[in-house]
Parts: C-alpha cells; sequence; structure tokens
C-alpha cells in the first residue's frame, strides 16, 4: 500500500513515521510540494514537484500522480488544502483513492475563527469569550484574522489604542478575551463512525512560528473528554485530527482552535504510544481497529532542533508547462 504525504515541506518526522508504517506492509511514501526546496521530500521513498494547492492544475496532477504509482492514501498537512481536497473526495474515492480529510462543513468549522466561536456555542464546548470591538473595557485583548492559521497576524493588545490600531490593520478580524493558564494540544484520531479512539494531551512549554519545539505528555481527563466530543460533534470528522486550549490555575478550559489533519506536534503522540498511521492505514485497508482505546505514555517529553538535508540542485522534479496545461 503506497501513500502520499501532500505539502510535505518541513514534517521530516512525519514522513519518517509514516515511511516506518508503510513499509511493513510493502509499500512506500511518497512526497509532493509546491516547492522544490522540501526537506521532508527528500526524506519519502519518492517525491514531486506540484502546482500550489490554489491551482486549477494541482488536483489534476495529483490524482495522475496517485495512478501512477498506485498510491491508496492521500494525507493533507497544511490548512490551505484541506477544502480543496474535501471537495475532491468522491472524485478520488471513484479510483480508489481515500484522502484522509474531514467533511467540508468540518473544515469550514476550523478554518473559520467565526465558525469555530459558532460550533463551539452551540454545542456546549468551552470557547473564547468573543468581544466586541466598539464595547471593550477590560484588557489584554487578543486580535485575529478569522482566516488564518500558524498564528499568522495575531495581536495581543493591552489598550484602547492598540486595539484601534490592529483591528484596522487585520484582515476580518476577530477580537477575544486572552485566554490563560498552560496551553495544551491535543492530538487525536477520529475512526469511521466518528468515535475518538484515543487522544494525548501535551503541555506546550515552548512554541517556534506557531508550532510545539518542547512539550510534554500529561493526563488531563477533561481534555481527553472534549476530544471525545469533538469527534461526535465535527460533522464527517475522519482521521488524525489535534486541537489547542488553555487550561488555567482554576481549571477553566478554553478552546482556541481545531485542527482537522496531523498537527505539528504529533510525533510526541505517536512515540508515547498513539499510532494514529496504523489505524489510518487500517481503516484505508478496511481492516478492523483495537476495540480498546490505545494506552499512551504520561511524562514523555520532546524537545526539537533543526537538521539539514542536502541535496544536488541539479537535479529536477520540477513542474513542467505540459504537465499543468
Amino acid at each position: 500500500m503506497n501513500v502520499l504525504i501532500s505539502s510535505a515541506g518541513r514534517r521530516g518526522a512525519l514522513v519518517k513515521i509514516l515511511r516506518e508504517s508503510v513499509a511493513k506492509r510493502g509499500g512506500k511514501v511518497f512526497a509532493i510540494d509546491a516547492s522544490d526546496w522540501s526537506a521532508a521530500c527528500r526524506l519519502a521513498d519518492d517525491w514531486k514537484q506540484v502546482p500550489r494547492c490554489g491551482d486549477p492544475a494541482f488536483i489534476s496532477t495529483v490524482l495522475d500522480h496517485c495512478q501512477r504509482n498506485d498510491i491508496r492514501l492521500v494525507i493533507p498537512t497544511i490548512d490551505p488544502e484541506l477544502p480543496v481536497y474535501a471537495r475532491q473526495r468522491d472524485l478520488f474515492r471513484q479510483h480508489g483513492i481515500s484522502i484522509a480529510v474531514s467533511s467540508p462543513e468540518t473544515i469550514k468549522i476550523s478554518s473559520d475563527k467565526l465558525a469555530t466561536d459558532r460550533f463551539l456555542a452551540a454545542t456546549g464546548l468551552p470557547g473564547v469569550v468573543r468581544v466586541d470591538p466598539a464595547k471593550a473595557a477590560t484588557y489584554p485583548l487578543i486580535v485575529k484574522p478569522r482566516f488564518g492559521s500558524a498564528s499568522s497576524g495575531v495581536q495581543i493588545v493591552q489598550d484602547r489604542e492598540e486595539l484601534d490600531f490592529f483591528v484596522k490593520r487585520t484582515s476580518k478580524p476577530i477580537v477575544q478575551q486572552l485566554a490563560s493558564g498552560d496551553e495544551y494540544t491535543v492530538n487525536f484520531y477520529v475512526d469511521l463512525n466518528q468515535q475518538c479512539r484515543v487522544a494525548v494531551p501535551h503541555r506546550r512549554v515552548e512554541t517556534r512560528g506557531g508550532e510545539v519545539s518542547k512539550c510534554v505528555t500529561e493526563m488531563v481527563p477533561e481534555l481527553v473528554e472534549i476530544a471525545h466530543e469533538l469527534a461526535k460533534k465535527l460533522p464527517g470528522a475522519w482521521g488524525p485530527m489535534c486541537y489547542q486550549a488553555f487550561v488555567s490555575e482554576q481549571n477553566e478550559t478554553r478552546i482556541i482552535e481545531i485542527n482537522p489533519r496531523f498537527g505539528g506536534g504529533y510525533p510526541i503522540a505517536h512515540q508515547a504510544g498513539a499510532d494514529f498511521a496504523e489505524l489510518l492505514l487500517r481503516e484505508t485497508l478496511g481492516n478492523p481497529l483495537p476495540t480498546a482505546e490505545l494506552a499512551w505514555q504520561v511524562g514523555l517529553a520532546m524537545t526539537r532542533w533543526d537538521e539539514a538535508v542536502f541535496m544536488d540542485r541539479r537535479e529536477s522534479h520540477a513542474v513542467k508547462p505540459r504537465e499543468v496545461a
């Protein structure tokens, strides 16, 4: 069984994890990216440069690549490509190819911070209080673009002057109360019956560019329960997912983000014993999942460093004009 990692970018750890799982079944891991500088692509069994996900030729290029290489499963990894793949699930399914992506409805909820806020309120899950900028009286507050990821454009403001300044500068701003306490990411897997099969919270000790660089797994029952609720209440959810939340000193939880894809911190969940890759491969092949929830290690810490990948720049996996016409 061959697998394709889409927009591999710098996700070298994910490529290595999937190669180990896929190799047990005699398969290979392929990777694609819009840039021919992708480090993770060089760690795959084979790779190809493709158009960006917003390009009209993207889907036809990926589908052709899958058919040529007998790829059975496509794994998206970045937010901008999720809605593109979600709309094309049936097309790929017709060719015997699964895409590890949730329904367009769930993708919309996760990619639109206003939709996330409304979903949490409607389902009774603990979100962050949204504030009308014109009526703001208590600070600090946080200003976010309604559509965005990786903490891009997020600003903490301390007074009215800063609030007015960043509201004007931010595209479709959302203003919220600032959540306090320890920040957690919860990696969880949702099966085809919309049941959460395992949830692993880790406390974010340090982040770089919106992605965790130091963290430790902790058993926080409320966070695990929220993962089970999200699995049931997100329409058409499937596959690896994660959400971020703050837990205050008073044990008050506030969800700030939902991501229906492999999270950047997934490697710690995998190392702790929550093998999402194995669950995903089993479901793709139609094999039953373990009946019991996976056990995982509490207190496992992860710290990251940068590692170099070297390549011969004379090689060319670039997209030729005739391939994307």
